[in-house]
């Protein structure tokens, strides 16, 4: 059997559903497949910040999200010898003041409802196979299974937002194992947290250099807590990830005071992330890749949410110019976004982790930036890149 569409996405996470709010109900035919049958559990921080924030209230998402979930206000920064730095959102941003805590379970299925209730098709258990062979220098669809039956599904654009180890970039060769550009963490819900806050609680304690840990409050002492890393870096040291968990939670100075009588409520899990745009290529013919399976997440923080709808954003609409007959090459319209956006902040961001993510270079520096709350709410723009230069999408 085969399948034609003007448009398929292939992931329905942030990035695959942001990329279809800007196709559907446009008299195009979209559809949207997954692997997983939602609500499904995925590996992350959970946090929303005032970028993502920005892009989910524009797609109409603001009466899910207030009242509901537990609203972060700023950032903290914990080092073992530098003290704590404070920085409170908007930090002089045209960024929204507030972020959330939403489990990624949620807000998934939050997105794909969205899509369902629209014009588009979503196909939940589709798993794709193979991207299938060039015609015309193009890539005509992909070979997929849905209910244990093999078929063809073909389409006119294929958007790939299918997670960092994406099927379709790596069939066209777009993926690379480039451990500067590759991260890991591990994660797990816990109860019984202590003091927990309504901000972003950051970890770069001197016990698990060169990883980074977080304590992010679900509220009534319930928390997402995890530690990460880039890969090149947990090489050169020999961390085991595990290991430095248990670290974080016994051994840190100020983590562990949060965490000693605190429980799992699930077993570790980790997840890879890539970072900076430089993990992968945008997109090859009419293929364009987003969110993790475009390399993303900010380098700084971890965070992918943001990138992931705003990136999505961008590749629905340079598709939709296409259909439209507005852009005659989407993929170069899109990467040149990604590059205008992202690319000095991916690449100067990268460089602050590559050489300050040391315990000399951190615990100066919060100590210098707990004195001063200009310069806290400087790095706390810089880090959740929300500068003042920098407008909403």
């Amino acid at each position: 059997m085969k399948e034609e569409f003007d448009v398929l996405i292939v992931g329905a996470g942030p990035g695959g559903c942001s990329a279809a709010f800007r196709l559907i109900d446009r008299g195009y035919r979209v559809l949207v497949v997954d692997k997983a049958v939602f609500p499904r559990e995925k590996v992350c921080g959970d946090g929303i910040a005032p970028r993502a924030v920005h892009a989910l209230y524009q797609m109409g998402f603001r009466q899910q999200l207030e009242g509901k979930y537990q609203v972060i206000r700023g950032v903290r920064f914990h080092s073992t010898h530098g003290g704590i730095t404070e920085a409170t959102y908007p930090m002089g941003s045209n960024f929204p003041d507030h972020g959330y805590i939403v489990p990624r379970k949620e807000l998934d299925e939050m997105l794909i409802n969205r899509i369902k209730e629209s014009d588009a098709q979503v196909w939940e258990g589709c798993e794709v196979l193979a991207v299938l062979p060039l015609e015309k220098g193009r890539i005509p669809g992909v070979r997929v299974r849905l209910n244990g039956k093999e078929e063809e599904i073909r389409a006119k654009y294929i958007i790939g937002a299918d997670g960092p180890s994406s099927k379709v970039g790596r069939d066209l060769g777009l993926l690379f194992q480039d451990p500067r550009y590759l991260g890991v963490s591990v994660r797990c819900y816990m109860k019984g947290v202590e003091d927990l806050t309504d901000f972003l609680e950051i970890y770069p304690e001197d016990a698990i250099m060169p990883c980074c840990g977080w304590i992010f409050s679900l509220g009534e002492g319930v928390a997402n807590v995890g530690i990460g890393g880039m890969l090149y870096a947990l090489r050169k040291k020999r961390v085991n990830l595990n290991q430095a968990f248990e670290i974080f939670r016994k051994k840190t100075r100020y983590a562990s005071a949060k965490l000693r009588n605190a429980e799992m409520i699930e077993r570790l899990k980790g997840a890879q992330l890539r970072v900076g745009l430089k993990g992968s290529i945008p997109g090859k013919d009419n293929l364009l890749l987003v969110g993790d399976a475009a390399s993303m997440t900010n380098p700084i923080s971890g965070e992918g949410i943001s990138y992931a709808l705003e990136s999505g954003k961008w590749a629905g609409e340079a598709v939709l110019g296409a259909l439209e007959g507005e852009i005659s090459d989407p993929l170069a319209s899109y990467a040149i976004t990604l590059k205008e956006r992202y690319g000095d902040y991916f690449h100067h961001g990268w460089l602050c982790i590559r050489w300050g993510n040391n315990p000399w270079v951190m615990n100066p520096l919060i100590w210098v930036t707990s004195k001063n709350k200009r310069l806290g709410n400087k790095m706390g723009r810089y880090l959740m890149n929300v500068r003042r230069r920098d407008r909403p999408a």
